[in-house]
């Protein structure tokens, strides 16, 4: 009986404070005359685009900016703004040899969505659902300023604004080609967003562990990835200069992603991304309120053996099953807590009216194709109900 396990990643990942600067050598012999950086008006006036900009200039690499990825969710105007940088005739798009994204997660899926669409044509829409992008993408570098792991993966997430939909857009041939994950970009990162995108890598890692796709590799980087979450996080949180902190939590990132690239995601996620579509909040806020309802739900389809793992992974002891869901999911939201995250749903808007609406689109989102336990609509709408 087959049972192949596919492991994927960028073909190049620079690790470490400092390693930015490692960046020069792999640009020196790819012969590029110009590139399209992607990013955000903050990470212009933090100055980390600049950075980026000397060493273009160093190369005689031309480069044209696009900072209008505008808010924490990736959208299909995001990406159709970014398109406009190329000539609408097909065969002349690859005037851009290639994509450098700087920042977090949306501007990661943005630019991949851009480089997708500059490759194969017609609207980034088309290429909803998995393994649909035929052609690769334009070579794309991510240079990550957060913990949401978009840098590492072939997953992009694009709202449709007309639908009120968070796509889930899945393909090896949009991986970034290279990763940068030097800290030193991510000591700005606020407070907040240090909170959300740390609980999405640990979501991240949580439903790879649990993934019905999940293998000796995928399990080893997703425990790896817990440990340093609940080790780190917080101290992140308190102390965004605390560079020992920035640093694992930056090591937990690209495990996190490596687990979930080949392992796959769960509910926790297929849901959490129609509440972003819906409400266009933090991603990782509806994480922090979600995770543990969804373990709980998936833990009936997930051996004890794996359930005890995962608890001492978390410094939790328990001598069952049962006990062990129990001190996982009160540990959960503790962190939650303890990062000042949301404590429900409906403190983030969310209206018990559009629950049917969000559990039926959940249900079609590629991301929980993976997850354990296979729901019907009544499971999810509990899992909501649960999380209100």
């Amino acid at each position: 009986m087959e049972n192949t396990h596919n492991f994927f990643t960028p073909k190049n990942n620079l690790i470490g404070v400092g390693s930015i600067k490692d960046l020069t050598n792999e640009l020196l012999n790819w012969k590029l005359s110009k590139a399209l950086i992607v990013t955000d008006k903050n990470m212009v006036s933090l100055g980390w685009v600049e950075q980026v900009e000397k060493m273009l200039k160093n190369l005689f690499i031309f480069y044209d900016i696009f900072d209008g990825v505008l808010h924490t969710n990736a959208t299909v105007s995001f990406v159709e703004d970014g398109l406009a940088y190329f000539p609408t005739d097909l065969e002349m798009r690859r005037n851009y040899h290639l994509i450098i994204s700087i920042g977090g997660g949306t501007v990661h899926d943005c630019a991949k969505g851009i480089a997708a669409v500059a490759t194969n044509g017609g609207s980034i829409i088309d290429y909803e659902g998995y393994n649909k992008i035929f052609k690769s993408a334009l070579p794309h570098i991510a240079i990550n300023t957060s913990y949401s792991c978009a840098e590492m993966t072939m997953f992009a997430i694009i709202t449709d604004e007309s639908r009120k939909v968070k796509m889930s857009i899945a393909s090896p041939n949009i991986i970034p080609l290279i990763s940068v994950n030097d800290p030193m970009f991510q000591v700005t990162m606020p407070p907040e967003i240090t909170a959300e995108s740390g609980i999405d890598a640990l979501g991240h890692a949580i439903e790879a562990y649990m993934s019905t796709e999940s293998s000796p590799i995928s399990d080893h980087l997703a425990l790896g990835t817990v440990k340093l979450v609940f080790s780190y996080l917080q101290r992140a949180f308190e102390n965004g200069n605390d560079l020992k902190a920035r640093e694992q939590m930056m090591y937990a990132d690209v495990m996190a992603g490596m687990a979930f690239n080949s392992a796959g995601l769960g509910y926790t996620h297929a849901l959490g991304h129609q509440l972003g579509g819906f409400y266009s909040q933090l991603h990782g806020n509806y994480e922090a309120i979600l995770l543990p309802y969804v373990f709980e739900f998936n833990s009936t389809a997930v051996p004890e053996e794996k359930i005890l793992i995962l608890a001492a992974a978390m410094g939790q002891k328990a001598d069952s099953k049962a006990k062990a869901v129990e001190k996982i999911c009160v540990f959960l939201k503790k962190l939650a807590s303890d990062l000042e995250m949301p404590d429900g749903l409906r403190k983030m808007g969310v209206q018990k009216d559009d629950l049917d609406t969000l559990a039926q689109n959940a249900l079609k989102d590629i991301a929980g194709f993976t997850n354990p336990r296979q729901g019907t609509l009544e499971d999810v709408l509990n899992i909501f109900e649960a999380a209100m």
